[in-house]
């Protein structure tokens, strides 16, 4: 091939190249929201209408007034992210059901070990009453934190003291008007050292609010707590003990008349000191927890 030729089959080719990738920059776009606050869906950085934007995916942009809605954005995003009921979720809890209804569900480890093969299910399955299950439950682990009967009744007591000087207290109704649940939050710097401590925390890089659940009807409560301060949020994983934790009570039913107790882990960014809004399920209230600093 004459050097002529190739040079003219070079030229063709990256003159292809350059229509490939123009015809590539065409398809794509980019999309953010500018200071102001305002959307913008464009094919160029040059032709992004601000300075400074904030370039995010058409799927994650956030209503275009977020002040409206009456939760936080976020909260509404964390609440989808768990619920049992959102589509997403439904795709792997449909995937467990096949494969236990199949019979190649996680086979439960015998005492040396050893995988035991799935029974067949040659008859209706057997559930036990809630005694047996009780008795074929392995014991709960020993909480991280965890207080002595003298030091549980002053915190509870410490907790309804402040809700005089910092009322932050849930009161849930039922669609009669019944009460149902009472939840009262606070902050103890002493608890907050000792907690800390026992979880192995550096002191300077979380903070902890206590609160207590006192159920005047059986309901059903767990630690599903929210916090909200200047815009940021946090939700400590009810799962994680490092997080949140029982320190009275245990998630489930909490009957008539009787308390649960516990605790939130947030980073310290989250000031006690400093207005603080604290979710619970999709009930709120805002308080500052401690006197602010001298």
């Amino acid at each position: 091939m004459t050097p002529r030729l190739i040079t003219r089959s070079l030229a063709v080719s990256l003159a292809a190249a350059a229509a490939l990738a123009a015809s590539a920059r065409a398809d794509t776009s980019l999309s953010g929201v500018c200071p102001d606050g305002s959307f913008f869906v464009v094919q160029s950085r040059e032709s992004v209408p601000c300075a400074n934007p904030h370039f995010a995916d058409p799927s994650e942009l956030p209503p275009v007034r977020p002040y409206l809605l009456p939760r936080p954005y976020t909260w509404y995003v964390d609440q989808e992210a768990r619920s049992a009921n959102n589509p997403y979720n439904l795709l792997e809890t449909a995937q467990k059901i096949r494969a236990a209804r199949a019979g190649i569900a996680g086979a439960a480890q015998a005492p040396d070990g050893s995988a035991n093969a799935p029974q067949a299910a040659s008859g209706p399955a057997h559930n036990p009453a809630p005694a047996e299950a009780q008795s074929n439950r392995a014991p709960a682990a020993a909480p991280l934190v965890s207080l002595a009967d003298d030091d549980l009744r002053d915190l509870v007591r410490l907790i309804a003291l402040r809700q005089e000087a910092a009322p932050a207290t849930l009161d849930l109704e039922d669609v009669h008007g019944k009460r149902t649940l009472k939840i009262e939050i606070a902050y103890s710097a002493a608890f907050e050292a000792y907690a800390l401590q026992t979880l192995s925390h550096e002191p300077a890089a979380s903070h902890v609010i206590v609160w207590s659940a006192q159920a005047q009807r059986d309901v059903d409560f767990r630690a599903n707590f929210f916090v909200v301060q200047n815009g940021r949020t946090y939700r400590p994983d009810p799962q994680t003990p490092a997080e949140a934790g029982f320190l009275l009570g245990a998630p489930g039913t909490l009957p008539t008349g009787e308390m649960a107790v516990g605790y939130l882990v947030v980073p310290a960014s989250f000031d006690p000191r400093a207005p603080l809004e604290v979710f619970w399920n999709d009930r709120s209230v805002e308080a500052t927890l401690a006197a602010p600093a001298p």
